[in-house]
């Protein structure tokens, strides 16, 4: 089991390790990249395993309109595969700048709606009935992406989110969705390595100035597919030139519709209490007034939520564990039920189920017991611990089956050989 982020609506960002932000920026900029060695910066001298852009734009004709992702592209191995929100509205893919049509044969995996083209280093399948699209690795990295409607622009716009592997924790991961190494405050490294600050600590002109812009590609570098007349230079120019509208007003019916779409209390004043969803959902209607995109971003964003909950382990406990162990009449057992987490070093252990006389720390899971001296040697007693990490709660159990078997005779054995050759040698000195 590994991690989960995604971006959804005005771009808000959801890292993989959880920090939720938002890039309001207009041009191309890395998303996802996986390096072929660890780094914390973006090293154009080294290949990549993995590497994926998008491309925001303005929603509508205003100098600082709000803009959404309309594009993403990836290459993966030796192929570059695009998909691209068209000037006709029409959600087109394409490998190495040829089209890819999901058109069902005897020769594509279909299942249901899904169709399914398999390559060398990755799949990518189509829901037709949704149009959503997935890109799976074998390194362990999955892509979603999900065209949304905007009403008020009658335009296409995209939600992404992504699934990657437990094996790519570390300083594996480059980009928008952050570093995923445990550590939800240093998300914010700008592309040269360089941690500019943490969300709390940061206004979003700053994230957006010190951070997001940093990522923007260089233009040699792009993945994407462009239509005639569009190219990688004007979007890198944008990129510089573009300043978002940080923050916006509203008021009378559009500031009740948002209240209510986005499950916000009336009396509910102080915007920094409200959820980071209620605030990216206020935030999509108050620059695009539209309603129904900002209702669309919070059910992209608690769905995105809930895939990261669901991804999250439990403590894991030591696995040189073994599940059974034989114990002796009289024997004093100790063992170690040391379990980690990567949520949380304070781990909260119970015995849920064990011997008559047998304690368990609750801090360090070190399990004592005596075996009584009157105990059945053909009993078999199951120990159950838990482990609970104190940041989410999730919790793990492990069992242990105890074999009691009779005390050893190996010290009564040796003592009658002692005392055997003992009396031999006493027998030869008086002869």
């Amino acid at each position: 089991m590994g991690q989960f982020g995604g971006t959804w609506g005005d771009p808000h960002f959801l890292t993989l390790d959880g920090t939720a932000y938002t890039f309001n920026g207009y041009g191309e900029y890395t998303y996802l990249a996986i390096p072929s060695q660890q780094s914390v910066s973006f090293n154009t001298n080294i290949s990549f395993q993995f590497e994926s852009q998008i491309r925001t734009t303005p929603l509508g004709s205003g100098v600082n309109s709000a803009t959404a992702i309309k594009a993403f592209a990836a290459k993966i191995g030796s192929l570059k595969i695009s998909i691209t929100v068209s000037r006709r509205n029409q959600l087109l893919v394409h490998l190495n700048d040829e089209e890819l049509r999901f058109e069902s044969d005897l020769d594509t995996p279909t299942q249901l709606d899904i169709i399914t083209f398999q390559f060398e280093d990755f799949s990518i399948s189509k829901n037709r009935t949704n149009n959503q699209i997935t890109l799976s690795t074998p390194i362990g990295i999955s892509i979603q992406i999900s065209p949304i409607f905007v009403t008020t622009s009658s335009t296409l716009v995209l939600n992404i989110a992504a699934a990657i592997s437990g094996e790519l924790k570390g300083n594996w991961t480059l980009g928008l969705i952050g570093s995923y190494d445990g550590n939800p405050l240093n998300d914010l490294r700008d592309s040269s390595g360089i941690l500019v600050g943490t969300v709390d600590a940061l206004s979003p002109q700053e994230i957006h100035e010190l951070y997001g812009m940093t990522w923007a590609i260089n233009p040699v570098r792009s993945l994407f597919y462009y239509e005639s007349g569009d190219n990688a230079t004007f979007y890198s120019s944008q990129n510089q030139n573009y300043r978002p509208v940080f923050h916006v007003d509203i008021t009378g019916p559009l500031e009740l519709s948002a209240r209510e779409a986005c499950g916000i209390p009336l009396n509910a004043t102080d915007s920094l209490l409200w959820s980071p969803i209620q605030r990216t959902c206020y935030y999509d209607i108050s620059v695009t007034g539209d309603v129904d995109f900002g209702r669309v971003s919070r059910e992209a964003a608690e769905q995105q939520v809930e895939q990261r909950e669901a991804m999250r382990n439990p403590p894991k406990f030591n696995s040189a564990l073994s599940l059974t162990r034989s114990v002796r009449v009289g024997e004093q057992v100790d063992i170690s039920f040391q379990a980690t987490s990567e949520f949380s070093s304070n781990i909260i252990y119970k015995l849920l189920h064990g011997p008559n006389g047998a304690t368990l720390s609750e801090a360090t899971g070190h399990f004592e017991w005596k075996v009584p001296e009157k105990m059945e040697t053909t009993s078999k007693i199951p120990v159950q611990v838990s482990a609970q990490d104190t940041a989410y709660n999730l919790m793990s159990t492990y069992e242990v089956l105890f074999e009691v078997q009779q005390k050893s005779n190996a010290p009564i054995l040796t003592s009658t050989v002692f005392l055997l050759t003992l009396a031999f040698v006493s027998r030869m000195m008086l002869q």
